[in-house]
């Protein structure tokens, strides 16, 4: 069940890889990796509005700078990558006999 998790999420991270490659090289620009931000900000962009202005006003100071625009700045595909193969990498072994 891990294995399978973890393949799906290096495919879903060579998806968005792919597609950050075909929107930057479409625009004439360098590739650049899409960021959590980028995706919330495409697919929910009154509730990305809502968070950020939440974050700030919470009243807790280090909520939205730097923590919440540190997160959002993760990119996506090598983070999706990362947890993937750290999930096969971390794995039980069965013992060689």
């Amino acid at each position: 069940m891990r294995m399978i998790f973890a393949t799906i999420l290096i495919a879903a991270a060579l998806s968005q890889a792919a597609i950050d490659w075909q929107a930057t090289i479409g625009h004439g620009y360098a590739y650049r990796f899409g960021t959590i931000a980028s995706l919330l900000q495409g697919h929910w962009p009154d509730g990305y509005a809502r968070l950020v202005v939440g974050l700030k006003d919470s009243g807790i100071p280090w909520a939205w700078d730097p923590i919440g625009a540190i997160l959002l700045s993760v990119p996506i595909a090598p983070a999706l990558a990362a947890i993937g193969v750290g999930l096969i990498v971390t794995r039980q072994r069965a013992r060689a006999r």
